[in-house]
């Protein structure tokens, strides 16, 4: 056996002790998807995706820092996806909610709909609960959990985090009367 030659017991340990800070940081999947079986489809597999992106969010009013009831409706663009099942790479994304809000803090419920780009998949549809925080370094983030509900990956978990106000300029907004109407920028979706 190789790794008990020479050297070999400390490269072998090493490189479990990589695999292991990988695992801790939650930089591996602890598991792999499989390809579905013939006849099921990919709301029935494992899946494991993740989608960077970019969206725009509207909030009705506008989110200032005191919390008050506030309407939001996004929509923007997902990928390259990275993940299972492969046919899933890209696709747009659209939700809408309402909620006790403002730019540090809050709650909200709501619903909405991937649709992906590959005409031999199904849109996802999703409920979802959301919260907002702070980051350290001031980034006001909206982290959106919930259950895919119809179409494909349906019953797995979703979440998705949107920046709210790393801007300067839109952080200055929720300091102002009107607030914070308009959010653009980063999203990262996570289909679990």
């Amino acid at each position: 056996m190789q790794l008990l030659k020479r050297g070999g017991i400390r490269e072998y340990g090493a490189l479990t002790a990589g695999v292991a800070a990988l695992f801790a940081l939650g930089l591996m999947p602890t598991a792999q998807a499989a390809p579905a079986a013939p006849g099921t489809s990919s709301s029935q597999q494992t899946a494991l995706l993740e989608c960077p992106g970019y969206e725009t969010t509207s909030y009705k009013p506008g989110l200032t820092l005191t919390p008050r009831q506030v309407a939001l409706s996004a929509s923007g663009a997902i990928g390259p996806c990275l993940g299972l099942p492969p046919d899933h790479t890209n696709g747009t994304i659209l939700f809408t909610g309402n909620g006790e809000l403002s730019c540090t803090g809050g709650n909200s419920t709501g619903n909405g709909r991937i649709d992906w780009a590959n005409d031999q998949t199904s849109s996802s549809t999703f409920d979802f609960t959301a919260g907002v925080g702070l980051r350290p370094g001031g980034d006001s983030v909206l982290i959106l959990t919930g259950e895919v509900k119809s179409g494909d990956f349906q019953g797995s978990t979703i979440i998705i985090e949107i920046i709210l106000a790393a801007a300067p300029t839109q952080t200055l907004e929720c300091l102002t009367t009107d607030g914070l109407d308009t959010s653009s920028g980063l999203v990262n979706l996570q289909i679990l």
